[in-house]
């Protein structure tokens, strides 16, 4: 049967692009559609009207909401945020995109609400982001069945959905439609500096639109446009060195400065600073490549011309100049812009830790360095070992470029060893190769030098031809490899890549395999690809379901209990009030309570996240968090049941520069309804959990004495009898070099009370409510279960007021006027929940104020000293 003679009509182009559009649009509708399935679960029944997905999305809702008020201006100063620093406004264009899309729903329909549009922001910014990343992955590959398929990919691959999902109307989505366009407009321009008859004019016209594109990229989502700043210096460079042509050095100089001037020159149009951008995303460790890249190809134009390095060195000019950008630009940068060894220790820390080491970045859970394995459990094994030797195999095709056969397969070695070595020197905490140990470091710096190595070396000893577009593939994929190992947010930038070598792989493979002229070989390559197609679309087909049931089931983390709760503050505060609890809840007070708050999630000022950890939730001396909110005229507290798992992270943030002094954990223990033993008057519970201590414990009785080191040993277990409604003092199982010591526990809370016994471990059993499944339905036990509250962690704010009710009235002057939750106790149910309880701040007339803190910056722990009450 004459196959091609069938489909012959699909090489009429008009006819072929139609299908390709038609397909393209299904697929939109497709990816549209999953995104907008979970709409009805973000109604929020307090004010019959939609609410964002996630946190940092109110704030942006915020913004948008101020614009409309205010005619599309913003007040000089946010009241809401930090009033005492009074802060600016974000320059990300977000906001002004929802109102725009605002504006133009209510033409077709007047009863649209700035809320519905600000919720279907990322849904309509993912439809035309996929549309250019068609159109990019068409540009490289140059098949547009391939584009097809990367774009079905990036629309249901699991990593990419929840950013995308109506409601997360973060920057994200407009960002990476900002990032795609970018890379589109100056892999066109470097496609069209390879046309002999490229004018110098249309290479300026190219580098202006791709420098316009990279500030809009900026302005849409500054942290993924960083990415940029390594793609395109990298590209740009390897496209000069391999492909030098003096005769058309004009328009490549055009082309990258225009590209330069362009981003800067737009700057204003997006309302940043020139100068500001320049420093934030040029003069960095991000963007260190940009100017050297520019400054080389200058020096080697200017080199050219005027032969200033002799012939006796020439065939090394490139390492010349190179070598002479270095410590020149070393040296201007250190006069007029900042220290330049910092700048090189900043730029190998963010290839290790790219949201740097600081407290505060580092408990931010996405923000966390994940391993290998996260990357596969996301995306499977058969997608992840595709794109693995996809990588590989654009290395390949380079190869195939360089004319000596040998140094041919020394570079495919060098960079597949490369690619092993970023991917593979971090696969997960039990492996040999975890990211930490000498190994691993060692085995990235090896591939990393030996790859380097290898490729100046074939670069000085042999010729070569390679296409733009694997140049550009390989300038991408190195900053997307090294995301894989970097933070887990980072995850969604890097997906599109991988859907784009992924089919590519298998598109490339099979092109390879038709030049295979032994028949037997050939079967067996198109075997391979087809078993390779078909777990594609089983691994499809899985993401498909996944996504789905993920879209229409997803719930706001602004959930019931915080929507009735920000109802309340809405009508029962005062307008002007002040709300003071951890940064996590900002920007919901600000947007659905709309009341001004200390800190919220952009942290504007991180040192303040390390005062409210350090004196107010964990501090164990009440005067110092009533002076803290006197100082900054607070007016309410709020404690979400969260803050409770969140104990370990707020902790560590409140340490001092020293000793580990607040770290500590809030650990949950469980009695099992079967093992309670029934006495003649009570029952004796045994609460089962496990944790390290945080403090060494020093137990001296009449028989011994015993000592438990913090972080070696750790508890087991916790003991209590109830015996005629009086309970007798808890015992906590300790355990140490597999010895279990049972050692009494000074206090104990129960049923509202709490009781001191007055000697034993300085630490308290805290005993509350368990709810429980079982075969007769949902179950309920009042002292189910139990929290280990340590030395360092019983007399907390959190503890004492939160937890315990205050039992000792150091809190008088905090009044508890909400309580908002389902249930009127706190219950452990797969973990602690409770009430969001709310505190009105009262006179205190014996606190003293500290102007200290008010101040954005410090040593940690400095504070300790200061004086608290008149």
């Amino acid at each position: 049967m004459n196959w091609k003679g069938h489909f012959k009509f699909l090489e009429n182009k008009k006819i072929s692009w139609i299908l390709t559009i038609s397909l393209l649009l299904l697929i939109l509708f497709l990816g549209i559609q999953i995104r907008v399935s979970g709409l009805s679960n973000l109604v929020d029944p307090t004010t019959g009207d939609y609410t964002p997905l996630a946190l940092d999305p109110y704030y942006f809702l915020r913004v948008s909401e101020t614009l409309v008020e205010n005619d599309g201006t913003l007040p000089e100063v946010d009241e809401m945020r930090y009033p005492a620093l009074k802060s600016g406004w974000t320059n990300e264009i977000l906001p002004q995109s929802t109102v725009i899309i605002y504006k133009i729903m209510k033409i077709f329909n007047p009863e649209t609400t700035l809320r519905y549009a600000n919720v279907l922001n990322p849904v309509i910014f993912f439809g035309l982001g996929l549309i250019i990343f068609f159109f990019l992955v068409n540009l490289l590959v140059k098949n547009k069945v391939v584009a097809l398929s990367a774009t079905f990919i990036l629309s249901i691959i699991p990593p990419y959905l929840y950013r995308t999902l109506a409601g997360f109307s973060d920057h994200e989505a407009i960002g990476m439609l900002g990032f795609f366009l970018a890379i589109f407009m100056f892999s066109l321009g470097l496609h069209y500096l390879e046309k002999r008859k490229s004018s110098l004019k249309f290479s300026l016209i190219l580098g202006l639109v791709a420098g316009i594109a990279t500030m809009f990229a900026i302005a849409a989502w500054g942290g993924g446009a960083k990415f940029l700043f390594m793609i395109f210096p990298v590209a740009f460079f390897a496209n000069w060195i391999i492909k030098k042509d003096y005769s058309t050095s004009g328009k490549y100089l055009a082309f990258y400065s225009l590209w330069i001037l362009g981003i800067l020159i737009s700057a204003k149009l997006f309302d940043y600073g020139i100068v500001q951008v320049a420093k934030t995303y040029m003069l960095n460790s991000f963007g260190l490549l940009t100017f050297v890249v520019l400054l080389y190809l200058l020096f080697e134009l200017i080199n050219y011309k005027f032969e200033l390095i002799s012939k006796k060195y020439s065939k090394y000019h490139e390492l010349i100049i190179i070598g002479g950008i270095f410590v020149f630009g070393g040296i201007l940068y250190q006069l007029f812009v900042g220290n330049f060894v910092n700048l090189l220790y900043d730029f190998i820390l963010k290839i290790v830790s790219p949201f740097g080491t600081g407290r505060v970045g580092l408990t931010v859970a996405e923000n966390k360095q994940p391993y290998l394995n996260d990357l596969i459990s996301q995306v499977g094994k058969v997608f992840f070992y595709t794109f693995f030797v996809g990588c590989s195999f654009v290395g390949l095709k380079i190869s195939q470029g360089i004319k000596n056969r040998k140094l041919g397969a020394l570079f495919f070695v060098s960079f597949s060893f490369f690619i092993l070595g970023i991917l593979f020197s971090r696969i997960s905490p039990e492996s040999l190769f975890n990211g930490e140990n000498f190994i691993s470091r060692a085995f990235v710096f090896i591939s990393f030098i030996s790859f380097v190595i290898v490729s100046v070396y074939i670069y000085k000893t042999s010729s070569f031809k390679v296409e733009t577009r694997w140049i550009i593939l390989v300038a991408w994929m190195i900053p997307m490899l090294l995301g894989v190992r970097s933070a887990i947010r980072v995850f969604f930038a890097i997906v599109p890549f991988i859907s784009l070598v992924v089919p590519m792989f298998v598109y490339e493979l099979g092109k390879l395999n038709l030049k295979i002229k032994e028949k037997a070989i050939r079967f067996i390559g198109w075997m391979v690809i087809l078993f390779l197609i078909f777990g594609i679309l089983i691994s499809l087909q899985g993401f498909y379901n996944s996504v789905s049931y993920q879209a229409e089931n997803q719930q706001p983390s602004y959930n019931k209990d915080w929507q009735n709760a920000m109802s309340w503050v809405r009508e029962n505060t005062v307008e002007d009030g002040l709300f003071l609890h951890w940064w996590d809840y900002g920007y919901w007070v600000q947007t659905g309570g709309q009341r001004a708050s200390v800190t919220d999630g952009g942290h504007f000022n991180g040192y303040w996240d390390h005062l409210i950890g350090r004196y107010v939730l964990t501090t164990p001396q009440p005067e110092i968090a009533k002076s803290f909110m006197k100082t900054h005229q607070v007016s309410y507290l709020l404690i979400d049941s969260t803050d409770i798992g969140k104990y370990s992270a707020y902790s560590s943030i409140g340490n001092d520069l020293g000793e580990k002094d607040r770290e500590s954990w809030m650990s949950p223990f469980v009695s099992n309804p079967e093992e309670v033993k029934e006495t003649k008057n009570g029952k004796i519970r045994i609460y089962r959990g496990g944790t390290t201590l945080d403090s060494d414990i020093f137990y001296s009785s009449n028989v011994s004495e015993i000592f438990l080191p913090k972080y070696k040993a750790s508890i087991g277990g916790i003991i209590v009898e109830n015996e005629n409604s009086e309970y007798s003092q808890p015992i906590g199982a300790y355990l140490y070099n597999n010895k279990q010591y049972n050692l009494p526990i000074r206090y104990l809370f129960v049923n509202g009370k709490l009781v001191d016994f007055n000697s034993g471990v300085e630490s308290t059993a805290y005993i509350y409510t368990r709810i429980y499944d079982s075969n007769n339905g949902r179950m309920i036990d009042s002292e189910g279960a139990a929290i280990y509250l340590t030395e360092k962690t019983k007399d907390s704010l959190v503890s004492q007021l939160y937890l315990m009710n205050d039992p000792e009235g150091k809190y008088s002057e905090l009044e508890l006027v909400h309580e908002e939750s389902p249930f009127p106790f706190p219950f452990y149910y797969g973990g602690f929940r409770g009430p969001i309880k709310i505190w009105k701040v009262g006179e205190m007339e014996n606190i003293l104020i500290n102007e200290e803190f008010l101040a954005t910056s410090g040593e940690y722990g400095s504070l300790d000293d200061l004086e608290f009450k008149k």
